[in-house]
């Protein structure tokens, strides 16, 4: 699938590669993490614009999008995090802007709160945190983690888009990014897959870390949907209040895909970040 700016390359992280969307040559390195089901491409609009002030990294976590996660090599949040520390390490990067939605927002806290030295700045986009989740969407997918598992290629797409469509505020938007992030699934290890990663989905992480985000001293950015009806606006607000002089930004007109509904939006708040490191 082409890409609008930039290329994708497989970077060695200790025993399995990590899919990469780089963009951008100048100013600090942006580091960006999607969610589940997602992958790199949820940044699709956002990506162009932030690669014209700063060198933007698009991942795919261990086991989503074109990242494989071998049998045995553990997908939790704590272990996406690690894995992102060893692309930092191979790409001899010391310090990145750190910007995560949903899944990814979690793994940005824990990057934030555990190895500070080499997070500058971050940005939590509708992410996870406290105990705030699974949210209800997903839970009831982990629920039946073991039909998951079994379903052919082509029913886990058709069960995923109407699913993942209700996330979407502006629905005219809706059908490219599901096409994108439903087509890794749809390949003959996707359910599979997914359910390893719905079995690991625990908020003991996020409540693990959540004592130390006060403690942060780095710029920090929250972004919100005002429409989310997965993961509240509450917690928005209540992670924006624990982070020390964060920005919080209300979205009126996006649900929980914030960078497909409104990726100005959030291009506006990574480039605040790239101006505050």
């Amino acid at each position: 699938m082409d890409l609008p700016i930039g290329e994708t390359q497989l970077i060695p992280v200790g025993d399995s590669p990590m899919n990469v969307w780089t963009a951008g040559d100048d100013g600090p390195t942006v580091l960006l993490v999607h969610g589940i089901p997602t992958n790199h491409r949820l940044w699709w609009d956002v990506v162009p614009t932030v690669a014209q002030r700063a060198r933007v990294l698009a991942v795919d976590m261990a086991g989503y999008g074109d990242s494989p996660a071998p049998d045995g090599q553990p997908v939790d949040l704590a272990a996406q995090a690690a894995r992102l520390l060893g692309l930092l390490d191979a790409l001899d990067l010391e310090r990145v802007v750190v910007v995560g939605h949903d899944l990814g927002g979690g793994v940005a806290q824990i990057l934030a709160t555990t190895a500070s030295e080499r997070v500058a700045g971050l940005g939590v986009v509708d992410g996870v945190c406290y105990d705030a989740w699974p949210v209800p969407l997903v839970r009831a997918m982990k629920a039946g983690w073991p039909l998951v598992r079994q379903l052919p290629p082509a029913a886990l797409g058709t069960a995923l888009r109407p699913a993942l469509r209700t996330l979407f505020a502006h629905q005219e938007r809706a059908k490219p990014f599901l096409d994108r992030f439903v087509e890794p699934w749809e390949r003959p290890d996707g359910p599979r897959l997914l359910s390893r990663h719905l079995r690991s989905l625990d908020s003991v992480y996020t409540q693990t870390v959540a004592p130390f985000l006060p403690r942060l001293t780095v710029p920090a950015e929250v972004v919100w949907g005002r429409q989310d009806h997965q993961m509240k606006p509450e917690h928005g607000q209540r992670l924006a209040d624990d982070l020390p002089g964060a920005r919080l930004t209300w979205v009126d007109d996006a649900s929980h895909f914030v960078p497909a509904d409104r990726p100005d939006v959030v291009a506006e708040a990574v480039l605040r970040l790239v101006e505050r490191v």
